[in-house]
């Protein structure tokens, strides 16, 4: 059984350190990395499938993998960025799977996905209306400018990384994010977009508690 953490008197360590104690016996700290990533990897997420309970099966998916095959992290990218990489292929896995057996015209409009059920700090600097508006907006986006727009201007990515994660051209990020942001402005004026999408409080909590839960039932832990 992997016991959650109660307390984070680890916060401050890096990736890699929390990494190298979770594959030498202190399997519960990889809550930590949970608990650090979930909500970039939602953006991450969003900005691809643009509908929120498929990105939370995604999300589940992705930090399966990730901690099945921790021992393969080499470092060569930082571990968001390998993070990421992994959650990006669930979300285009189910793309496929959801052209295949699902009709697009019934798929929900962006105005129609689940918002975050609890209020936090977060939401509530801004107000609901003009984030709702916004995050309908960024989900309005083309795909190919939504990704790039919700990675670099949402969660915070530097250019590198979201160049690696997508596949891009760090010149090709630029352009995108350029042209996401004039769409934007065309329909929104100034707008302050590190507010949306927040994955926080019980979500996140929901989040842990299903990995770990699924970790132990498939009797992962046995691999590290």
């Amino acid at each position: 059984m992997l016991p959650p953490i109660a307390a984070m008197p680890y916060a401050p360590l890096p990736d890699i350190d929390v990494i190298g104690r979770v594959l030498a016996g202190e399997k519960q700290l990889f809550e930590l990395l949970m608990r650090r990533y979930n909500q970039r990897l939602y953006r991450a997420g969003i900005a691809v499938l643009g509908d929120a309970e498929a990105v939370e099966e995604a999300m589940q998916n992705a930090w399966v993998k990730a901690y099945e095959h921790l021992s393969k992290f080499e470092g060569r990218a930082s571990f968001a960025t390998w993070l990421t990489r992994i959650l990006l292929n669930e979300c285009l896995m189910g793309q496929r799977r959801q052209r295949r057996f699902v009709d697009l015209d019934t798929a929900p409009a962006p105005a129609e996905l689940a918002q975050p059920d609890e209020r936090t700090p977060l939401q509530a600097v801004l107000n609901d209306e003009l984030r709702e508006a916004l995050e309908t907006a960024v989900c309005e986006l083309p795909a190919k400018y939504r990704s790039v727009f919700v990675l670099r201007a949402v969660e915070g990515m530097s250019v590198s990384e979201t160049a690696q994660s997508l596949g891009l051209t760090e010149m090709n990020v630029k352009v995108r994010l350029l042209r996401a942001r004039a769409q934007l402005r065309a329909r929104l004026g100034s707008f302050d977009p590190h507010r949306t999408f927040a994955y926080l409080g019980h979500r996140c909590d929901q989040m842990v508690h299903t990995v770990l839960a699924r970790l132990n039932e498939t009797n992962a832990l046995s691999i590290l």
